[in-house]
């Protein structure tokens, strides 16, 4: 088979596609010494190739090579790339290369990123480009970048913290009360605000993300959108919140319905080193958001905005309550959590809602119960992250029993099949009268809105004081209600 494959080459007859097939025959395990062990084996007779006159046959030439395995092939695809001046083929140089010691090249492979990342290249070219820079930035040494920290700006400026439609007013009122903003306005995905304090506000705990706007949400097509980013006003936004603003900015690129990939290389391509494409170790993300007819709004992540607010949360499990949710939640009941109080939560998990409850309004003394011990592990650990007390108990709920009553039992009610949760919620609402102190609070987040209100009709010694919608869009909400013996 080799011996016939070498011939074709020799005899120039149908060289690309024998290339090609000699290609796919050496990546099985095996072959590649049954072909080194052919009497006709030459490494010249590839090396040779790489000067071809079809830029196919160079391209097939240097995939063989690298499959190769002689280090001696190696100045001959260094030297290949460098002459190489059609770009498709380019990027096969480089991959061949990379399987090999390309240490003595380093420097002039660095002097050649440079030179790509500071020249304009057509549309069409863009793609291939990419491409090259991209092995280009793998393959040397430029991870010397002096990275960005975080800054206030200078003068007030406008970002978004986002929530859930149906607590965008909670969050407006919060920021408010904040006195930190100069402006607060609900827009469709949360609040926009306008102030420089930046920092402060991003402390808050109810908001899901901070965004920045790229552009003031100006609609693009999808094809602009690198354009959009390089010579829109995303650059100067970075310089006015960072330190070592002419360094280059690591970046990524989300999106659900966008090909990400392309894009970032696109961006990384025509931004001449500003921007490098680092999907794994990334300072900024570029979040590209659908909007109406097939256009798209842009919006700015900052990761070197340090978001340290559930920085205790070091231990969670899968039925584990988000912190957001679980700050928003106490957020919500602020007027009914009692200070001093003693709290319970029957199904407490790894401890968040408690020690969200605590961080607004201090507790007295502090229980959690839940049947899943790994939770109980985990809430004692993040309990202790958050400088709070709190006595962590492996047990049901329906068997447990204290030596003082609770002032509010406050919980996130597991979701369980239907005819489970009949039976959750009625032993959960005779179970707490044994426990609340008269005038106890339940606050209750729950997806079994008709359970709760059948329940309270059906035990006469409680009554709902009020009722948040949390999450419409999953039938979720909170349920204040007030506990009487009569």
């Amino acid at each position: 088979m080799y011996k016939d494959i070498i011939n074709s080459i020799r005899n120039k007859e149908n060289v690309r596609e024998t290339l090609a097939v000699l290609r796919d025959s050496l990546k099985k395990q095996g072959e590649l010494c049954r072909f080194k062990s052919e009497k006709l084996y030459d490494l010249s007779l590839l090396t040779d190739l790489l000067g071809n006159e079809d830029p196919k046959i160079r391209k097939n030439a240097a995939s063989v090579l690298a499959l190769i395995e002689d280090q001696g092939c190696a100045g001959n695809l260094f030297a290949a790339y460098m002459n190489e001046n059609t770009l498709f083929v380019r990027s096969s140089y480089l991959k061949a290369l990379k399987k090999y010691n390309y240490s003595e090249f380093e420097n002039e492979l660095n002097r050649r990123r440079i030179e790509i990342e500071n020249t304009d290249y057509c549309e069409e070219d863009v793609k291939h480009i990419a491409e090259e820079l991209k092995l280009l930035k793998s393959m040397c040494a430029v991870g010397g970048y002096a990275g960005h920290s975080f800054i206030n700006p200078s003068e007030p400026m406008k970002f978004i913290l986002t929530t859930g439609r149906d607590t965008m007013e909670e969050l407006v009122r919060s920021i408010n009360s904040s006195n930190l903003a100069l402006k607060v306005e609900q827009v469709f995905c949360g609040a926009l605000v306008t102030s420089k304090e930046i920092e402060a506000i991003s402390r808050e705990r109810i908001y899901k993300e901070v965004l920045f706007m790229i552009n003031n949400m100006k609609a693009v097509d999808k094809k602009d959108i690198p354009d959009a980013v390089i010579h829109g006003d995303m650059l100067s936004t970075l310089a006015k919140l960072h330190t070592n603003p002419k360094e280059p900015y690591r970046f990524r690129v989300t999106s659900k319905t966008v090909d990400t990939q392309l894009i970032a290389s696109k961006i990384q391509a025509m931004s001449k080193g500003i921007f490098v494409n680092a999907p794994s170790d990334y300072e900024i993300e570029i979040k590209i958001v659908p909007g109406k007819e097939n256009r798209y709004g842009l919006f700015l992540k900052l990761h070197t905005l340090k978001d340290n607010r559930f920085k205790y949360r070091k231990e969670h499990v899968a039925a584990s309550m988000n912190p957001v949710n679980a700050a928003m939640m106490v957020s919500l009941a602020k007027d009914y959590l009692k200070k001093d109080g003693n709290i319970l939560d029957p199904f407490c998990g790894v401890g968040t809602l408690l020690i969200e409850r605590n961080k607004l309004v201090p507790a007295r003394s502090i229980y959690g119960i839940d049947t899943f011990g790994k939770a109980i592990e985990g809430a004692r650990l993040n309990t202790k992250a958050a400088g709070v007390h709190a006595n962590y108990i492996n047990r049901n709920y329906f068997t447990f029993e204290h030596e003082y009553s609770f002032d509010e039992i406050i919980t996130d009610m597991p979701e369980v099949n239907a005819p489970e949760a009949e039976e959750l919620y009625r032993n959960f609402f005779e179970k707490s009268k044994e426990l609340l102190v008269d005038n106890g609070i339940i606050i209750m987040y729950s997806g079994e809105k008709n359970l709760v209100k059948k329940h309270l009709r059906l035990n006469s010694e409680y009554r709902l004081l009020r009722e948040f919608v949390m999450n419409r869009k999953n039938d979720r909400n909170i349920f204040i209600i007030l506990f009487n013996r009569g």
